[in-house]
C-alpha cells in the first residue's frame, strides 16, 4: 500500500502540469481536499473519540471487543448526536427568551414614559444629617452615655 501510494506520488510529481497530470491532480489532490474540507471540527472530534473507543476495546478484549464495538457504534452516534441537537435547541430558546425578556422591558418603559399620570420615580426629601457626639468634639456628649 505504502509503495503504491509513494508510486502515485511520483507520477504526480512527473507528470507536471501536462493534461494527464492535471486530471491526476484532480483526483488525487483536488477532490480528497474538498471531501475533506466539508467535515467540521465536531465531527472530528466525534471520529477520534470513537475511533480511540474501539482500539481501546481492541486492546482490553481483543476479538469480542471489536464485535461489541460494531454493535455499539450506531447507538453511540444517535446518542452523540442527539445530546449535541438538544444542546442547540436548548441554546436557541434561552436566546429567544433573553430577547423576548429585553423587548418586554423597552416596551413597558416607553409605555410608562408616553402614558400620563404619576411616574414611578419620586423625589425624596433628605432630612439634614445630625452627626452626632462621634462626628462633632465641641458639643458635649448627652448624659446618657455614662449610664454604661
Amino acid at each position: 500500500m505504502t509503495s503504491a501510494l509513494l508510486l502515485l506520488l511520483l507520477m504526480l510529481c512527473a507528470a507536471g502540469p501536462t493534461p494527464i497530470g492535471q486530471t491526476m491532480r484532480r483526483a488525487l489532490v483536488e477532490r480528497p481536499a474538498a471531501w475533506l474540507a466539508r467535515f467540521t471540527r465536531t465531527q472530528i472530534l466525534l471520529l477520534g473519540a470513537s475511533t480511540l473507543f474501539g482500539v481501546l476495546l481492541f486492546l482490553i478484549m481483543e476479538e469480542e471487543g471489536l464485535r461489541l464495538f460494531a454493535m455499539y457504534l450506531p447507538e453511540l452516534i444517535g446518542i452523540v448526536s442527539s445530546i449535541e441537537m438538544t444542546a442547540a435547541v436548548d441554546l436557541l430558546a434561552v436566546t429567544l427568551a433573553t430577547a423576548t425578556t429585553i423587548r418586554v422591558r423597552a416596551v413597558l418603559g416607553w409605555m410608562q414614559a408616553k402614558l400620563p399620570g404619576r411616574s414611578r420615580r419620586t423625589v425624596r426629601q433628605r432630612r439634614p444629617e445630625d452627626g452626632g457626639a462621634a462626628h462633632d468634639d465641641d458639643r458635649p456628649a448627652p448624659a446618657w452615655a455614662l449610664a454604661a
